[in-house]
């Protein structure tokens, strides 16, 4: 995936998210919080999701090697 799909996808959504609270509500001050508050958590989860699986790789205890593994997943 391209950066600019990522860029047009972020802001469709942004757009659409504003447009239905405004709907919702009728105010231009949740209209505009809503999608920062959506950006800002799709953000943290994305760094908690990076270094949460860095940290689970770094905690694993490595799996013991048995006298017929190939390296590729495949054991004999």
């Amino acid at each position: 995936m391209n950066v600019s799909q990522v860029l047009v996808g972020i802001l469709t959504t942004s757009c659409l998210v504003s447009i239905s609270i405004y709907w919702a509500t009728g105010s231009i001050g949740w209209a505009i919080i809503s999608p920062i508050v959506l950006q800002v958590g799709y953000f943290v989860y994305m760094l908690w999701t990076v270094y949460g699986a860095e940290a689970a790789e770094a905690d694993a205890e490595p799996e013991s090697a048995g006298p017929l593994d190939r390296k590729d997943g495949i054991w004999l």
